[in-house]
């Protein structure tokens, strides 16, 4: 009788060929140095800060600053002169006067021929319009949130940004990141100010200590430009520094400057300065 025929016993096949064993050690071996790696990342963080994080204290520093510009200037008025360019056109070259007070009320004055034809004023709330000319008065109350002069420099500028400039401040819109570099000339410092889901809302050009500022740009929720604003020239009144000339143009076909011949600070104030009655 012949015996069975041998049975070979073979180890079972897996997906990996058999290398089950030693492709778990080479994981093994993988996850520690991985862990590894990342611990001594981790203690390169603790050991030495970011240069961004760097970067961010210092733009947090600078904006802190900006916000706290003559904040204790509580009241100011002065005459000057303002011009108005329209295309390269010269449009209005008259004298002009100002009261403001805190950060929302305003009053200003356009004389033309020595005469008051536009005044226009806002008390926080309401914002005020009257204007002679040969015809019937034309006035106007609108809300103050929805107020600008484009009506006279034909740049949507509206009246708080304006109070904020002549009293020597920045106006600083809302947003949800800073960035502080160098210009691309080489020659100061711009801050950058982003809002989510909008991109950049403010560009603040600054001199090389990052303490003067020179101009300032608004955009649009598209990137288009507002308007620009510059401190063209600054002075000292009462150890305030305040705006000696201050330009404003849109960038294409607008352009205003207002020199402030006379500045006069801490001066009294009541709230009926600040409103327009509708003419008789």
């Amino acid at each position: 009788m012949k015996p069975p025929p041998a049975v070979l016993y073979s180890e079972p096949k897996n997906a990996f060929g058999g290398d089950l064993p030693r492709l778990l050690l080479l994981l093994g071996l993988l996850f520690y140095c991985v862990n590894c790696s990342s611990f001594s990342a981790g203690l390169s963080r603790e050991t030495a800060e970011p240069p961004d994080a760097v970067a961010s204290v210092e733009a947090q520093a600078v904006l802190a600053d900006l916000s706290q510009r003559n904040v204790l200037l509580k009241s100011f008025k002065g005459l000057g002169k303002i011009k108005v360019w329209q295309k390269g056109q010269l449009k209005i070259d008259e004298r002009v006067a100002w009261v403001g007070s805190g950060r929302n009320k305003l009053s200003i004055v356009l004389m033309i021929s020595g005469y008051p034809a536009v005044k226009m004023a806002s008390d926080g709330k309401w914002f005020y319009y009257y204007e002679v000319g040969e015809g019937k008065p034309i006035y106007k109350k609108i809300s103050a949130t929805e107020a600008s002069l484009k009506r006279i420099i034909s740049i949507p500028i509206q009246t708080g940004d304006i109070l904020d400039l002549i009293a020597g401040r920045v106006p600083l819109r809302e947003h949800h990141t800073i960035i502080l570099h160098k210009q691309d000339t080489g020659q100061g410092y711009v801050l950058v100010l982003k809002r989510r889901w909008w991109g950049v809302a403010e560009k603040i050009y600054m001199d090389e200590n990052k303490t003067r500022v020179r101009l300032i740009e608004y955009y649009n929720r598209t990137g288009t430009l507002i308007y620009r604003a510059g401190f063209n020239e600054m002075q000292i009144v009462s150890g305030f520094q305040v705006p000696a000339r201050l330009s404003i143009s849109n960038g294409e076909d607008a352009d205003f400057q207002l020199d402030l011949n006379r500045y006069y600070t801490d001066v009294p104030v009541t709230d009926s300065m600040f409103v327009l009655n509708p003419p008789d």
